[in-house]
């Protein structure tokens, strides 16, 4: 039998063609098999190392590995388990630690609280607080020292209350709603309002009273302040708010008046002084606003420097040259240590802020009494009634 070669030949090429294909195909699942291989080789790797790190409590090196396992293949052996189980760790180390912290500030606070600085223990159970703000020894602790002095408070209210101070009575009482609020549901609030009645109006009447006699012996910025002072009690009081105003002119016209004569008496700096005193008090305003600017703008042209007069070359003397040694400058002098005296009087501005219901002035002095002396329980007090107040002359905004 004959074959014939010619059939066959067309044949060939193919057969050719799908021997190399699959070689190709070959190639390609080498390739990926490969790199397949590197990759598990490479994850194998990360995993072991973050084994060893895990238990050698190197969490944070743990992790990093772990993470970068999580990224290429999320479902690789049990990462997502340990990923899991090394933050708790951390979270509960971090917590033993803080735990650990606010226990040093707490035995400090028993310690302040043992040698009777009870203000100076609430500091230091703060500082618990806000590291663990939950840690409920701190808070029980605070309370307890909080309802302690308010009731010293409330109980002082009633002494001054039947001994007919009732300014005194108010402030105590005051000072036992800002530390324990329980007291506004004893009836205390309503008996306060119905005394702070009868003080303001005792306030109003004595100031009135002030104020006239210090316009009549002539102190006009006295008796302005004393009639202010009392608007804020009682704003539509009709004779101090005549009274303010006829001040007002009669001060304002006298710095004008100064104003203009220390302008051409060429004492620029008393003329814009005067006349910003002018403007302060609402009197002539422009007018004294044009003072102001003739007298910088004089000041200016005074400071410009003049021009080099010509002189003869003077004639050169030969004489002898002293040296001197530059004086160095006087270093300012040192700041005065913090003490109880200045926080006293720092305690004093806030309390006078707080009767005039500055709130806001009223806590920044008190901060800083507070913190020239941290042990003192009534600056303590002062500044919890004015943060108390503050926060609720402005519908529970942030204290400042």
């Amino acid at each position: 039998m004959k074959i014939n070669y010619l059939i066959l030949l067309p044949l060939i090429p193919l057969a050719v063609m799908v021997s190399r294909a699959d070689e190709k195909d070959l190639y390609q699942d080498s390739i990926h098999a490969t790199k397949e291989s590197i990759a598990r080789e490479t994850l194998d790797s990360f995993y072991r190392d973050a084994l060893d790190y895990y238990h050698d409590q190197r969490y944070d090196d743990a992790l990093q590995l772990l993470d970068k396992i999580y990224s290429i293949d999320p479902h690789y052996e049990n990462v997502a388990a340990l990923r899991a189980a090394i933050r708790k760790n951390q979270s509960a180390k971090q917590s033993e630690q803080s735990i650990e912290t606010a226990r040093d500030w707490m035995r400090k606070g028993d310690k302040a609280q043992s040698a009777g600085q009870n203000v100076l223990a609430i500091s230091y159970w703060k500082q618990a607080l806000a590291i663990s703000p939950d840690y409920a020894p701190a808070q029980k602790k605070i309370l307890a020292v909080n309802q302690a002095l308010a009731k010293k408070e409330f109980e002082a209210g009633y002494i001054h209350y039947h001994h007919g101070e009732m300014e005194d009575a108010l402030e105590s009482w005051s000072n036992a709603v800002a530390l324990d609020p329980t007291y506004k549901q004893r009836g205390l609030l309503l008996l306060m309002s119905k005394i702070e009645l009868q003080v303001n109006k005792d306030q109003v009447q004595r100031l009135a009273s002030q104020g006239f006699d210090q316009y009549q012996q002539g102190h006009l910025p006295d008796a302005l302040q004393s009639y202010e002072d009392l608007l804020k009690i009682e704003p539509r009081h009709e004779e101090a708010r005549r009274m303010s105003a006829k001040i007002k002119i009669q001060l304002g016209q006298v710095a004008f008046n100064s104003a203009r004569s220390s302008l051409a008496s060429k004492d620029y700096q008393g003329a814009i002084q005067q006349a910003d005193q002018a403007i302060q008090y609402g009197y002539e305003i422009s007018r004294a606003k044009k003072i102001q600017q003739d007298a910088k703008t004089a000041m200016d042209i005074a400071s410009r420097p003049k021009p080099p007069k010509e002189h003869k070359k003077p004639v050169v003397v030969a004489s002898t040259t002293v040296a001197t040694t530059p004086v160095a400058a006087t270093p300012p002098p040192p700041t005065e240590p913090a003490n109880p005296e200045e926080a006293m009087v720092h305690y004093r501005q806030g309390m006078g802020a707080i009767r005039k219901k500055d709130f806001h002035l009223a806590l920044d002095e008190l901060e800083i009494a507070y913190k020239l002396d941290p042990s003192n329980e009534r600056i303590y007090m002062a500044r919890e009634r004015a943060r108390q107040e503050w926060t609720a002359s402005n519908s529970g905004r942030t204290t400042p």
